[in-house]
């Protein structure tokens, strides 16, 4: 079943799909371009500050690394390292000079630079120098296997690369200085590459506050730095252990959850050296700015509705409000009602199909208005040709049995016979078109009676009312009496034996049935005439008085025939 809509909704239709759809597009994508931008921008941001942050550090940590190589810059002092290894012994006067060409090496440096916690030069178990802050107050333990620590071997390992270790304590200094990192590296013979001494500078964690404090970014963030094994070096912001392990666990991956909310990550490479920068920006941040733009562009979206509802409400109120006074038009012709006329003013072509729609209307009014008295006068000349049918017909049978009734001296049979023709005649010229049935069942017993003045014993004829209210039933002005004639005529007259004619009125909940029987000689159905003037001109009269009601007619050759009009009760009541 196909659904219809409305002409507003059609026009609401119409102005979503060619406006508000178009616009909403157009914000959603202003919206995600302006969010990718942000996003670009961030990124750009990120990556400029991020690349700062690491050529910051690698400057700083390049800048130690040439002290590693004071050694190579001083003959005396590489000749010095070569030959103590080798357990030359030099006398007091020699060695001086030399320790204090060392000393001005390396002390200048300690003392310039407050992130150096000390600076040792070291072989497997002696530390031929060493120089540290608080010179007062710390001391170098004595004896150390230096051979056997790690970071050692692994600059002896290194052969001649600087290295920078993580967090670990200084302990062979006391009181230790309890975190600190290093670069490392082994003083090698240039000719064989043969380890001379490891030279290891200690520096301060919080160096790396200097260089990663001051950095912020426009949301929440964590700056932290891991070495080569993913350990954590320094971080700017707190970490409770259930962040680090969770770190950890989502190392190189873009997104973090922490205990106080998710954040992006975003990884640099500290250039050659094998340590990482990670910058975690909070999401829910970056989430808030993005949802800022997204919301401007609803705000700007809901606006451009509001406006556009308006301009098109105002538009299509006219123009709707002329549909509709059309639509009462229409549904006022339909309903026979011609006195309904469009008298909306719109502005637009409507208001010229108004007119034409009045002109219709009154065109329509006085066409059915003529049909109709057409009509009139059409079912008038039918029912005058079908009274004119009935009389010669049946005036000349009368009159000849009232003649010959006249001629046997029956003279009482004569007088009822006489007022039965009467009254008759008297239905037949000035009854109304509608009568009560209890009138047309006494026409029939009239009509019936003077009918049996000439088949006498031939005819018998029965009337059984039963519905008990026959003078408040109406019915069509001569309905049943041309079925009546019928049967006298084409059942009953040709036959020799005795005859009957029984009429039943019943009443059910829906329909008035009223019944007309015969047993004369019958006839076949299917070979029934359409041109019969009096059957022809009852289903017409009925259709008229009832268009739901209908009349159906049994026969069978030699067993009679049934005619049965059914009228629709809703109908009856309608015509009073």
């Amino acid at each position: 079943m196909k659904i219809k809509h409305s002409f507003s909704a059609q026009l609401m239709k119409i102005f979503l799909i060619s406006t508000l759809l178009p616009f909403i597009l157009i914000s959603t994508f202003l919206a995600q371009f302006y969010s990718r931008e942000y996003e670009k921008d961030i990124q750009s941001l990120l990556n400029s500050t991020a690349s700062s942050m690491t050529s910051n550090m690698i400057t700083y940590l390049e800048e130690l690394e040439q002290v590693t190589l004071q050694p190579y810059y001083s003959d005396s002092l590489y000749n010095y390292l070569e030959k103590k290894v080798q357990g030359y012994e030099y006398d007091i006067l020699e060695e001086i000079p030399l320790k204090s060409n060392l000393e001005s090496n390396f002390r200048f440096v300690r003392y310039t630079r407050a992130d150096v916690n000390g600076i040792f030069i070291m072989n497997d178990d002696d530390c031929l120098y060493y120089t540290v802050d608080d010179y007062d107050h710390k001391s170098l333990i004595q004896p150390v296997k230096y051979g056997e620590k790690d970071w050692y071997q692994r600059a002896i390992a290194a052969d001649g690369r600087c290295l920078l270790l993580g967090p670990h304590v200084s302990d062979y200094i006391e009181p230790n200085d309890s975190s600190v990192i290093s670069l490392v590296r082994s003083i090698v013979k240039i000719e064989n590459r043969r380890p001379l001494y490891v030279i290891k500078i200690d520096i301060n964690i919080s160096i790396l506050d200097r260089i990663f404090k001051e950095l912020s970014f426009h949301v929440p963030s964590k700056i932290i730095l891991t070495d080569e094994n993913q350990n954590i070096v320094y971080t700017n912001a707190l970490l409770s252990q259930a962040d680090t392990d969770s770190f950890m666990k989502n190392f190189g991956k873009s997104y973090v959850n922490l205990e106080d909310g998710s954040y992006q990550a975003y990884s640099y490479p500290l250039g050659k050296y094998p340590w990482n920068i990670t910058v975690l920006l909070s999401d829910k941040h970056l989430r808030s700015r993005i949802l800022i733009i997204y919301s401007a562009a609803f705000c700007f979206y809901i606006v451009g509705v509001l406006i556009s509802t308006s301009s098109h409400y105002m538009f299509s109120k006219k123009l709707v409000a002329s549909i509709n006074q059309m639509k009462e038009v229409f549904w006022a012709i339909q309903h026979k009602d011609f006195s309904k006329k469009y008298e909306n003013v719109s502005g637009t072509e409507l208001d010229d199909l108004g007119k034409l729609l009045n002109q219709t209307s009154e065109q329509l009014d006085k066409t059915l208005q003529r049909e109709y008295i057409m009509a009139l006068k059409q079912k008038d000349s039918e029912f005058k040709a079908l009274q004119a049918q009935i009389q010669p017909h049946f005036l000349f049978n009368t009159l000849n049995n009232l003649i010959a009734l006249n001629q046997m001296g029956e003279r009482e049979r004569l007088e009822d016979s006489l007022y039965e023709m009467s009254e008759m005649l008297r239905y037949i010229l000035k009854a109304p078109s509608l009568i009560p049935l209890a009138t047309e069942l006494q026409f029939l017993k009239y009509y019936c009676a003077l009918q049996k003045l000439r088949f006498n014993d031939r005819l018998s004829f029965d009337i059984f009312p039963e519905t008990g209210d026959e003078e408040m039933i109406m019915i069509p002005k001569l309905l049943l009496q041309p079925i009546v004639e019928n049967s006298v005529l084409h059942g009953i007259e040709p036959c020799e034996y005795p005859c009957y004619i029984r009429v039943l009125i019943q009443k059910t909940e829906d329909y008035l049935i009223m019944s007309v029987c015969d047993n004369g000689i019958g006839f076949d159905t299917e070979i029934l005439s359409e041109n019969s003037i009096g059957l022809n001109n009852v289903r017409e009269r009925l259709k008229s008085f009832s268009p739901r009601g209908r009349m159906e007619i049994q026969s069978s050759v030699g067993k009679g025939t049934k005619t049965t009009i059914m009228i629709f009760r809703e109908d009856m009541e309608e015509t009073l």
